[in-house]
């Protein structure tokens, strides 16, 4: 059987907000804003909301909607002169946290090495605080943690 998998644009994450109802498909995040624009489904209606207000309503949706958030911070981060060169990627995951609350995991990868040193170990802190002070500053439904991982080949 043949399918029209390929022509299909990729889905966007859907998400719930106070206030608006229907099928409702994020388009932009602006964590400078603290928003994030959606679109209702097969319209051209538009509007934005404060980061805080969104909920993604499936496993699928939540996995696409941080990751479209931590992408833009990422992205001005750079922007801004935050973004350090031994950065070499970045992983976001879900979950829930030791208490049982939502929770956001982002995973700074590093290249690995025989020996870190002090000043280096410092440089990840510093920029780890960065992330997470925005984090934070954006009043997600979900608390932020922030790890360091060394990136493996293939990833």
């Amino acid at each position: 059987m043949a399918s029209n998998r390929a022509v299909l644009k990729e889905k966007r994450p859907q998400i719930a907000t106070q206030g608006h109802y229907g099928d409702l498909e994020v388009i932009r995040i602006d964590v400078r804003a603290r928003t994030a624009t959606f679109q209702v489904k097969n319209t051209n209606y538009e509007e934005t909301v404060p980061l805080s207000t969104i909920r993604p309503l499936t496993e699928e949706d939540t996995g696409k909607f941080w990751n479209m958030l931590v992408d833009d911070l990422m992205r001005v981060l750079r922007v801004e002169g935050y973004y350090p060169a031994f950065v070499k990627g970045y992983e976001v995951e879900t979950g829930e946290d030791s208490t049982g609350d939502p929770a956001l995991y982002i995973t700074i990868l590093v290249s690995p090495e025989q020996k870190y040193s002090q000043a280096t170990v410092s440089r990840w802190n510093s920029f780890s605080n960065v992330l997470l002070d925005r984090l934070i500053g954006l009043r997600l439904q979900r608390y932020p943690y922030v790890r360091i991982g060394e990136k493996r080949r293939g990833k």
